[in-house]
């Protein structure tokens, strides 16, 4: 089976005008040139072992990015096209992808076409969904309009409308074209048209055949979107909130549930994390410190497209305050950062050199093995004529477990990198993990 790209992708996100540095309102004035700001962040992308980056809004807005003003215009906070475009092209230099964060769903109220129908011009009215001359919206429009999740700031497109496609698929085409993206993660995917979706793969494909769609989906039946016609990937919500909240309440029924329903036989390429920029930092969000390298060892053995969110890698914290997500998207010095390792930093570089080269770890079946209460939670993975069994130590206890192995067969752990084991009586430590290679004695 021939894999592509994406397949063996390991993503690190990051929120692209909070690590740039710039002002969270943007009044239009000034073009600012902060690029070299994210150019800073490659070598430390590379060597942590990553070779995809995943940027939150980079295009014209207001303030956060998802408010979009011109969809074929970087935003001046951050520099200029040709600026991005040559940012870019360095990091495909490194052997690192590039994805572009979408927003297709609605757009800013600076927008060229929703100032159009501020004017009352109606050959607009179209473009939106929900629009209502016959009340006013709280905004103070002389019309109402559909949003995103109740917010005025941010009108939602009608796209089933053929003049919306066309502007938003001749976007997506310009930014293949000009800054040679990999791939686009869809926000607010649950709420996009089916057939829009559709037909935006078919439009990025025939730009870029290996083109990457990857959509945010909260909740839902995730086989809806991920198939051949429509998206390759969407957010693993359910495995997100399971990983955290299985660890503190100290109970690996929850995880293992949920992987037996989510990734039955490996299941689909599914876009997993921990944390990202609308959810706190997972450094907050698990109540010991301790698992953490439990569940970034999770995130990496697991089914799935691991996602790390900048400067997690170091542990830091954040939590939504005052109903904002500012806290979640911090600015980070990288050239300080950089003296300042971590046993985690070490931990999820070690985990992406072992993603990327085993197979079984990649591409590999899931099966459930061996689950108690309170007991390490074991489960394998299985590529061709490979086998990797993972398992995991969440309790504050020393543990022994006992493995049924092949014929003949004995294990190498190749996360700890010690000897050979045999199938019996293998120790593991408080809030750890291995990760078994099985060989043939």
């Amino acid at each position: 089976m021939k894999h592509k790209w994406f397949d063996d992708a390991l993503v690190y996100h990051i929120y692209t005008l909070s690590l740039a540095d710039a002002p969270f309102f943007n009044d239009y004035a000034q073009l600012e040139h902060k690029l070299g700001e994210i150019e800073k962040w490659i070598s430390h992308i590379k060597g942590m072992g990553f070779n995809t980056v995943l940027f939150s809004p980079v295009l014209k807005a207001r303030t956060h990015g998802y408010d979009v003003t011109d969809y074929f215009e970087i935003d001046n906070r951050l520099g200029t096209n040709d600026e991005f475009k040559s940012m870019v092209k360095k990091f495909h230099e490194n052997g690192i992808r590039v994805i572009l964060d979408s927003v297709f769903n609605h757009c800013g109220r600076d927008f060229f076409a929703f100032q159009e129908l501020r004017k009352n011009n109606r050959d607009f009215a179209g473009w939106f969904s929900g629009v209502d001359f016959n009340k006013q919206s709280p905004m103070g429009d002389p019309f109402d309009y559909d949003t995103w999740s109740g917010y005025y700031e941010l009108p939602k497109f009608n796209l089933q409308n053929a003049a919306v496609k066309n502007y938003l698929f001749d976007a997506a085409r310009f930014w293949i074209e000009t800054f040679d993206i990999d791939g686009m993660r869809l926000d607010a995917a649950n709420e996009l048209d089916f057939n829009f979706m559709s037909e935006l793969r078919h439009v990025t494909e025939e730009k870029k055949p290996d083109f990457w769609l990857m959509g945010e989906v909260v909740h839902g039946d995730y086989s809806k979107w991920v198939n051949a016609s429509t998206l390759h990937s969407v957010t693993n919500y359910i495995l997100y909130k399971s990983l955290f909240s299985s660890h503190n309440d100290y109970n690996l029924f929850e995880l293992a549930y949920c992987l037996l329903n989510s990734v039955p036989n490996n299941g689909l390429p599914l876009y997993t994390f921990l944390d990202n920029h609308d959810q706190p930092r997972i450094a907050s969000n698990v109540s010991n410190p301790a698992h953490l390298s439990t569940l970034y060892t999770l995130l990496f053995t697991l089914p799935g497209i691991p996602s790390v969110y900048y400067g997690s890698e170091w542990g830091i914290q954040g939590i939504k305050e005052n109903n904002s997500d500012q806290t979640l998207r911090p600015y980070i010095d990288i050239e300080k950062r950089l003296t300042y390792s971590t046993a985690l930093t070490s931990l999820i570089s070690k985990l992406a050199v072992i993603r990327l080269k085993e197979k079984a770890l990649k591409y590999g079946n899931y099966r459930q093995i061996y689950l108690e209460y309170n007991r390490p939670f074991i489960f394998e993975r299985t590529y061709e004529n490979e086998r990797i069994l993972i398992a995991v130590n969440i309790s504050d206890h020393d543990e022994i477990i006992n493995l049924d192995s092949h014929h003949n067969a004995g294990f190498w752990d190749i996360l700890q990198e010690e000897q050979v084991f045999a199938a019996h009586h293998i120790q593991m430590k408080p809030h750890s993990v291995r990760i078994l290679k099985e060989f043939t004695v």
